[in-house]
């Protein structure tokens, strides 16, 4: 007599064209983050104009800081549409998308928290109801960030910099 139950073995994960699906509307949510991320520094700049034009000029460190927040919303939306491309351009090669993503970054502009942040809030958002692929959405954003920050760790920290999260 055998023991064999009839769903052993059953689920294997996602398979191959899970993973491709799961890339694609990672890849999408991504770029719909970035494009959030457009809007807002696009905002930021209007309404710096804004005060400048109406002859109300904020002081000095105000005006800083709001350009600041402008160009850093920009390199972030620039950063997701990076790692979207490279997941889409290594499909199934995640490690591979993670350290080409961190080699091609600016130094100084980002930090690995806000990147790794948005990719996580990207995977909880994907426009499925494919349940494999979300499942190999969230498995390949999780995956992509590990190897992400291990390949930030590993890069030479810019020049002043420390090399922890505190900035690429």
């Amino acid at each position: 007599m055998e023991d064999d139950h009839p769903m052993e073995g059953a689920f294997t994960g996602p398979g191959p064209q899970d993973i491709a699906n799961g890339t694609a509307i990672l890849a999408s949510a991504l770029t719909r983050e970035a494009e959030s991320l457009a809007n807002a520094a696009n905002g930021l700049r209007g309404t710096l104009d804004l005060f400048l034009i109406d002859g109300f000029s904020p002081e000095a460190e105000d005006r800083r800081i709001m350009r600041e927040g402008t160009r850093e919303a920009a390199a972030l939306a620039g950063a997701l549409l990076l790692a979207a491309r490279h997941l889409l351009r290594f499909t199934g090669d995640v490690v591979r998308a993670a350290h080409e993503t961190v080699g091609r970054l600016p130094r100084g502009s980002l930090s690995v928290g806000e990147v790794v942040g948005h990719l996580r809030a990207a995977a909880l958002a994907p426009v499925t109801d494919d349940g494999a692929a979300r499942i190999a959405a969230a498995t390949i954003a999780e995956t992509f960030a590990e190897e992400f920050e291990a390949a930030w760790r590993k890069a030479a920290p810019p020049v002043g910099g420390t090399g922890d999260n505190h900035g690429l």
